[in-house]
């Protein structure tokens, strides 16, 4: 069964053997992969902070700019951290979404404290559940789109 074969092109073998099996327990996996695609997220929303003030100060007028920009960060960190959490998992992506999407939020509450209170931000409540509700969506799109990503294609190289 697992007799060496020939490689093509070269005169050496090598044995093929399987993968070992994955054998953690689910939870133990949705949590690895739920920690490994939260610190990317949040490791991206701070570069996304950086480049998006930036581009704003660039501008003549950057209070026009800070409110949309400081929309589109927790979108795309939840979106890219929602897909990062399904690779590193690669099952049920609505539910690496949902769990990447609640640790992100907890992650964010706990970073907001570290802010002082005239520097945290006064959202109207109504609009604080729409922002979390669409960290929600962003992040399940994000697993979703994962899931659904095409497979990177291995060339093989032809044999003179």
């Amino acid at each position: 069964m697992n007799a060496p074969k020939k490689r093509l092109g070269t005169t050496k073998t090598r044995t093929r053997t399987a993968p070992p099996p994955d054998n953690a327990p689910a939870l133990t996996r949705y949590a690895k992969a739920t920690a490994r695609g939260c610190l990317f997220a949040v490791a991206l929303s701070v570069v996304l902070s950086a480049v998006t003030a930036a581009i704003a100060y660039a501008t003549a007028d950057p209070d026009a700019l800070l409110v949309p920009l400081a929309l589109c960060v927790p979108a795309l960190s939840s979106l890219i951290g929602g897909l990062a959490t399904y690779r590193a998992c690669r099952t049920s992506p609505l539910l690496c979404g949902a769990l990447n999407a609640l640790a992100l939020m907890l992650a964010y509450f706990m970073l907001s404290y570290l802010l002082p209170d005239e520097l945290r931000g006064q959202w109207p409540s109504g609009l604080r559940w729409v922002l979390r509700g669409g960290m929600l969506a962003f992040s399940m799109l994000g697993a979703v789109m994962g899931a659904y990503a095409p497979k990177k294609r291995v060339k093989r190289r032809r044999h003179r």
